[in-house]
């Protein structure tokens, strides 16, 4: 099996990742706290603009713009927030993933969603740092984590939320194929559905909890703390949101939610233009 790429041979699995819905949701929520709490934009930092960085950014336009038109609705409120993107060209620049936070930041950025791997240790130092700044412990601005769960990080006082992808999950069945004699040299497209991709929840932050303990990344005696903190951040957001989060979630699952996607250059451009949000 290969992961992110596809193979056409009768004697490759290739498994792919639709993280446009799971960007979705992330987007959802960063628009909808940002025009909750009076931020102009919400950002997110990209790495190398590759195609299937093309899924994250497509995903959170539309579930950006989706959650703007769900804020006016339940609210009664026009919304005025954009959305801040830059594709810094590196996945491995820490520094230049804090410039560039730092830089959203200053423009009123609620938070930044990294796509951009390893990158994204610079994007939160820099919002902690704006944390440490303001003397200021839970809420904006947030760090939302990408891949795994990256709530735990910083001792959960930052992280709103991950947009995961469960590449486990993906080896796991592509191995298990082999056991039960069922594999094939198929492509498949793994998606909420498929939990294949989605957001980080507590038992998912409890799991990778577990996981720094055993590495060595986390104390043992810390693992109550960082549920506690991430709970707390969690409660700056209102209930509201986190509702709407689920039924974003709900009808992406139902099929009645289709979050477009690109994997080309021109296909993104046609999303930049249809969900401009102040940033084509």
């Amino acid at each position: 099996a290969i992961i992110d790429s596809v193979v056409k041979a009768p004697n490759v699995m290739s498994v792919v990742f639709r993280e446009n819905e799971s960007s979705a949701l992330i987007g959802a929520l960063a628009a909808m706290t940002a025009a909750e709490k009076g931020y102009k934009y919400a950002g997110i930092v990209l790495g190398i603009e590759i195609p299937v960085l093309y899924h994250f950014e497509a995903g959170f336009r539309f579930g950006m713009d989706w959650g703007l038109k769900k804020y006016a609705e339940v609210t009664g409120k026009t919304p005025d927030v954009g959305l801040l993107y830059t594709y810094t060209g590196t996945f491995s620049d820490i520094a230049q993933g804090k410039a560039a936070t730092e830089a959203m930041l200053a423009q009123g950025a609620v938070g930044v969603y990294n796509v951009a791997g390893p990158l994204g240790v610079g994007d939160l130092e820099a919002v902690t740092e704006a944390h440490t700044n303001a003397k200021t412990t839970y809420g904006p601005p947030y760090y939302f984590g990408v891949d795994s769960d990256q709530d735990w990080m910083g001792n959960g006082y930052h992280t709103l939320a991950s947009g995961m992808k469960r590449v486990d999950n993906a080896c796991y069945n592509a191995v298990k194929s082999v056991v039960d004699n069922t594999f094939k040299g198929v492509v498949l497209s793994l998606g909420l559905k498929q939990n294949g991709v989605g957001i980080s929840g507590v038992s998912q932050l409890a799991n990778f909890i577990d996981f720094g303990i055993a590495g060595g990344a986390v104390k043992a005696d810390n693992f109550y703390n960082i549920i506690a903190n991430w709970a707390l951040n969690r409660a700056t957001v209102p209930a509201y949101i986190w509702d709407a989060i689920d039924e974003l979630d709900a009808g992406i699952l139902s099929g009645k939610i289709v979050v477009p996607t690109a994997n080309t250059s021109d296909e993104m451009k046609a999303i930049r233009a249809e969900y401009t949000l102040g940033a084509p």
